[in-house]
């Protein structure tokens, strides 16, 4: 070991500056340092980041087509996209159109009733239901 003339950190005898300080250590030898096999540095609990994972991402193309198929198949199109994608964006996606889907039909079919009921009220009783 080695010691740094200007802040006195010690260091393995092959480093040519101080990593405490970064300046220059004189008695530093040039031979090349002898490989320590690797350790787990030791935990205390204290946490850990996870190693990084790249997600896979979905194409611009691919958001052009999955929302070309959703607008010409809507229910058939968005479960497809459900089930077939491993992008979680485009998943949620998937999970955003079909709530959408689902709120649309039942609109569809309240106005449907409406209408239904308005024409019976008016050919039964020859009056409006809604005024």
């Amino acid at each position: 070991m080695i010691t740094c003339p200007h802040c006195g950190t010690q260091s393995p005898d092959y480093y040519t500056q101080c990593p405490n300080c970064g300046g220059a250590i004189s008695g530093a030898s040039s031979q090349q340092p002898v490989q320590q096999p690797f350790q787990q540095p030791a935990t205390t609990g204290g946490y850990i980041p996870p190693a990084y994972q790249q997600e896979p991402v979905t194409s611009v193309g691919a958001w052009f087509g999955w929302s070309l198929i959703i607008g010409l198949l809507p229910a058939i199109g968005t479960i497809i996209m459900l089930c077939s994608v491993k992008d979680p964006s485009a998943k949620n996606f998937a999970k955003m159109a079909l709530v959408l889907q689902c709120i649309t039909i039942v609109i569809y079919i309240i106005a449907f009733a409406c209408g239904f009921m308005s024409g019976l009220m008016e050919s039964l009783y020859g009056m409006s239901a809604f005024i």
